[in-house]
């Protein structure tokens, strides 16, 4: 009988794994062919500055975002994963959206976040030249980077799997049975035994839950997200992370510069049914060149190399679901993980291990 297996192998799920493996047998189930397939590699792959994550999003938001940025910063180089420590603005285009600047800033200093400044917008165009002249101004956000999500994972896949976890592919978990002492979980390959189950499946965690659930206490509400990537040969039109102010759907369409050096714009945000339509759209493409042109006074198209869409694991609950099992306490819901979910997911494994296996 394994101490702990965990359905799904994005962000979430291997540092779990990564937290679990120390402390008991450890077995992770992912369906895809390769880890972080699905939500992981198809969404911004920032780390967010706390600033921007305020507890009116959720209070386990607010506080994992603060605790997930501060363990990059200090374990991305001792892990050996890219990051971009580029930074980030929050542009300001009205005077409104000036005053909400500042609002951001005064939550912040109120949680004890000193990083973000505000800044006029002759001083952002100083370290961006291609930010549009109206600009008003915004805020500086030194801590935001950017990371190389598929690294990230395999570099964690090696860590616990040198703590003795066991990582298995293209394996579709099909039953969940509850037995003496734990769970039986079938998949499409085998027959597993294991005291503890975390579903941290992202936009299948729903389906996962109910093959041992009577009442699932949540439902997914799938955003599909569109993005451009431009190749490195834009390096240098934009430096930072550009977010434009957000509002109470959606942070609206940013400006990303990744660790390879591409620069990936986006996302939408649009509620669909389907956990895997995943099809490009041209009004989709045209609403993300749409939002980076309010931003930045010309994008350069001719370096566009791909686009792609990713699905989001928005559940119907005002924050990460992460709760032990109503029906059977042993099976943990680690659900509705979209954004922050990147920066989150360090603090996120530490709380599924110290706060709600450590506690009954």
């Amino acid at each position: 009988m394994d101490d702990y297996l965990i359905i799904g192998g994005g962000v979430i799920g291997t540092f779990v794994a990564h937290e679990l493996a120390p402390k008991g047998s450890t077995r992770l189930i992912e369906k895809e062919a390769d880890l972080s397939q699905i939500q992981t590699t198809h969404n911004s792959a920032l780390v967010h500055s706390p600033v921007l994550i305020t507890p009116d999003k959720g209070e386990l938001k607010a506080r994992f975002a603060m605790e997930g940025n501060r363990y990059y910063h200090d374990n991305a180089e001792k892990l050996g994963v890219s990051v971009l420590k580029n930074g980030a603005y929050l542009i300001a285009k009205t005077d409104e959206e000036m005053d909400h600047a500042k609002e951001y800033l005064a939550s912040a200093k109120a949680r004890g976040i000193t990083e973000a400044k505000l800044l006029s917008g002759a001083a952002m165009m100083i370290a961006e030249p291609n930010l549009k002249d109206d600009i008003k101004g915004g805020l500086d956000l030194p801590t935001a980077m950017t990371a190389d999500t598929y690294e990230l994972s395999k570099t964690l896949e090696k860590a616990a799997t040198g703590e003795g976890c066991k990582f298995h592919y293209e394996e579709t978990v099909t039953a969940i049975e509850a037995v003496d002492d734990g769970f039986k979980v079938t998949t499409s390959k085998a027959t597993y035994i294991a005291k503890h189950v975390i579903n941290a499946a992202g936009v299948y965690a729903e389906k996962i839950a109910q093959l041992i659930e009577k009442d699932v206490p949540y439902k997914t509400l799938p955003h599909r997200g569109e993005y451009y990537v431009l190749s490195p040969k834009a390096r240098g039109w934009i430096e930072k992370t550009l977010f434009p102010m957000p509002n109470k759907i959606t942070k609206g369409i940013l400006v990303i510069p990744q660790p390879n050096g591409t620069i990936r714009l986006g996302p939408t945000s649009t509620l669909q049914d389907s956990l895997t339509d995943d099809t490009v759209t041209e009004s989709g493409l045209q609403s993300v060149q749409s939002g980076v042109e309010d931003l930045v006074k010309s994008i350069p198209m001719e370096y566009v190399i791909d686009t792609y869409v990713g699905i989001r694991a928005t559940i119907d609950y005002h924050d990460f679901y992460i709760k032990r099992s109503k029906e059977y306490p042993n099976f943990i819901h680690v659900a509705g993980i979209d954004s922050p979910g990147v920066t989150a997911a360090p603090a996120i494994a530490r709380y599924v291990s110290e706060d709600i296996l450590a506690n009954k």
